[in-house]
């Protein structure tokens, strides 16, 4: 359980606006609160996108390092596969 102080103004106008509603103003504040925090999922997203778009290019000569970098990645996750669980684990790269 969390307690706040707001200012007088502040606590006047959410319970106008709760009782407006018809709803209990402890409630209606928890709402408000719930629809303002970010979700952690969201946050992560947000990141995501943040690093995608300080990352875009459109220089050919890199997109294509790029790209052979992730295959060069992915052959690696392949292979330590194949060492691990031996000649017969399920490929999961061509």
């Amino acid at each position: 359980m969390l307690t706040i102080t707001l200012p007088p103004n502040v606590e006047t106008r959410l319970q106008d606006e709760a009782r407006r509603q018809g709803i209990d103003p402890a409630e209606y504040a928890s709402k408000l609160l719930e629809e303002a925090l970010p979700h952690p999922d969201q946050a992560t997203l947000d990141l995501l996108a943040k690093w995608k778009a300080e990352d875009q290019t459109d220089d050919p000569e890199e997109i294509a390092r790029r790209e052979q970098e992730a295959e060069e990645f992915m052959r690696s996750l392949a292979q330590s596969r194949i060492d691990m669980e031996g000649p017969n684990a399920r490929k999961l790269w061509p």
